[in-house]
């Protein structure tokens, strides 16, 4: 597997997953993709996307994966306990009924119960699978 590097407040990170968070302080959450492409998703199978969660403000409790639902499509979206280390390893399940292009915005937040406190973040993710 190779490295890729993705840039947070301190410098760059090495990682291999495709999708990277970062949480601040504050618990605002930024959410990117990496140069690392998805593998080949196959129809019925069960597929794990890799996140690195960058914890730059040594944050502690729940971070949440939503997406409205996707025709065609079943998402595994857990919850992921922030442990305040400075990095770790998360992700989510995704499965197609039958091939096909879809277009999944994920939305990640932090501390659920800060309410206006904690920013949410974005990502659009088009997966195919074949």
């Amino acid at each position: 597997m190779r490295g890729r590097l993705m840039e947070h407040c301190c410098g760059p990170v090495d990682t291999t997953a495709p999708i990277s968070v970062s949480v601040n302080p504050e618990a605002r959450v930024n959410v990117a993709r990496t140069a690392t492409r998805l593998g080949a998703l196959a129809p019925g199978d069960w597929h794990t996307i890799d996140v690195t969660i960058v914890n730059d403000g040594y944050v502690t409790g729940p971070l949440t994966i939503e997406s409205d639902p996707v025709r065609g499509v079943e998402l595994d979206l857990p919850v992921h306990q922030l442990t305040g280390e400075p990095r770790q390893d998360g992700g989510f399940r995704v499965r197609f009924d039958s091939p096909a292009t879809v277009d999944v915005t994920l939305t990640f937040r932090a501390l659920n119960a800060l309410g206006g406190l904690a920013t949410h973040s974005s990502l659009s993710l088009l997966l195919r699978s074949s």
